[in-house]
């Protein structure tokens, strides 16, 4: 890592963390009716565009650090985002949206499958099941409407945060394993 620059790697990876956390606890409060989904879809899509900017200046970052796999994986993160955001917007209006959801899910296990095939840490593909899962939850949710898929994908969306987070501490810190 360069002393005058931040790694992209690394801070795109905090960034899906806190990405990942904030769907799973959006998930976990709309389980059982514990928060309003309207209030929550709402304040989301807000939070989704900015994000997704960010996610894009990280892409850039790591195409000027030569990091071809978090170019195009941070700049997939940042385009998906903001479908999330315009597919969320739509379905206020009535329009169906969990197709947008599984189609982010399917992307999601290719980048695991080219991971692995690279030879990518497996935490780092692990990761990217974890996140496939929350965003085919949402979509099941989306579709169903059932306190099951809400509670699934707030679960898996805690458990990527967490594991995002913890690769992004064991790449910056270099003191823990990243398997």
């Amino acid at each position: 890592m360069s002393e005058n620059r931040v790694d992209p790697t690394v801070a795109g990876l905090f960034l899906v963390g806190l990405t990942t956390l904030l769907f799973g606890l959006i998930g976990l409060l709309m389980y059982n009716g514990s928060a309003s989904g309207f209030g929550l879809l709402t304040f989301t899509i807000i939070l989704l565009m900015p994000l997704a900017l960010v996610f894009l200046v990280f892409t850039v970052s790591a195409i000027r650090c030569g990091n071809a796999f978090a170019a195009s994986l941070f700049g997939f993160v940042g385009i998906a985002l903001f479908g999330a955001a315009a597919g969320l917007i739509l379905g206020l209006s009535g329009a169906p949206i969990e197709l947008a959801f599984y189609i982010l899910g399917v992307f999601f296990i290719l980048f695991a499958l080219v991971a692995f095939m690279i030879g990518a840490p497996k935490l780092l593909a692990i990761l990217l099941l974890l996140v496939a899962l929350v965003y085919i939850f949402v979509g099941l949710f989306f579709a169903e409407g059932t306190d099951t898929f809400a509670l699934l994908f707030g679960i898996f969306g805690i458990l990527a945060g967490a594991v995002a987070t913890y690769m992004a501490i064991a790449l910056s810190t270099e003191k823990l394993p990243v398997f």
